[in-house]
């Protein structure tokens, strides 16, 4: 599984099997910040908010998803969120799609990926929206010390997803989003499963 640099891999191995032992048990080892996952003000903030601090409703809400493949440049600049802006202030989650996702698995997948411009930032930190996602590993650049994207939105109160996939899934607004962490005490980050409930409409 790519991780970022440094991060020890996930290791899972078997302590009883059902054909051993009767009933199946694994055994996990991962870092909190494996794969798709989410960011808790605590990350980056001493004494802030843990995940298990924040009601399950904080990783639920309303939807909508930015398609960003055709921009060209590497800042996701305020003029782009802003032509969306009507449609961003009505929902609870915005999740930007990159299509970086698409080098999962790559050396390229931890360089050089989309991130927000510091005015972007700080204009979504004031909309006051439960959380953004993005289909990278950091919403940060990945040479980054201080991480003034995830200081300007943890700092909010904001929940970060990070390294989500299959986005290209999604075509259209009105969508479910859930984000559901395992409540751990004191956890800063922790993988998740990350859903999108798109509707059905019955057409007879």
């Amino acid at each position: 599984m790519p991780l970022w640099p440094g991060t020890p891999r996930p290791e899972f191995s078997d302590l009883h099997s059902v054909g051993r032992d009767g009933f199946g048990e694994r055994w996990l080892q991962l870092s909190s910040h494996t794969g798709t996952h989410l960011d808790a003000p605590s990350h980056i903030f001493d004494g802030a908010a843990s995940l298990d601090q924040l009601d399950a409703a904080r990783f639920v809400g309303k939807g909508v998803l930015l398609d960003l493949r055709a921009v060209q440049t590497k800042l996701v600049s305020l003029e782009q969120l802003l032509l969306h802006r009507t449609t961003i202030e009505q929902e609870q989650f915005l999740l930007l799609h990159s299509g970086w996702s698409w080098f999962w698995g790559t050396a390229k997948y931890d360089r050089d990926y989309p991130v927000l411009s510091p005015d972007a930032a700080e204009w979504i930190a004031g909309l006051g929206l439960k959380g953004v996602g993005i289909d990278a590993p950091s919403f940060d650049e990945p040479d980054s010390e201080a991480l003034p994207v995830h200081r300007c939105l943890l700092g909010a109160g904001l929940i970060l997803i990070e390294n989500l996939t299959g986005l290209e899934q999604i075509d259209r607004s009105d969508f479910l989003f859930s984000a559901l962490p395992l409540p751990i005490s004191g956890a800063e980050a922790c993988p998740v499963r990350a859903v999108a409930a798109i509707p059905s409409f019955d057409t007879k």
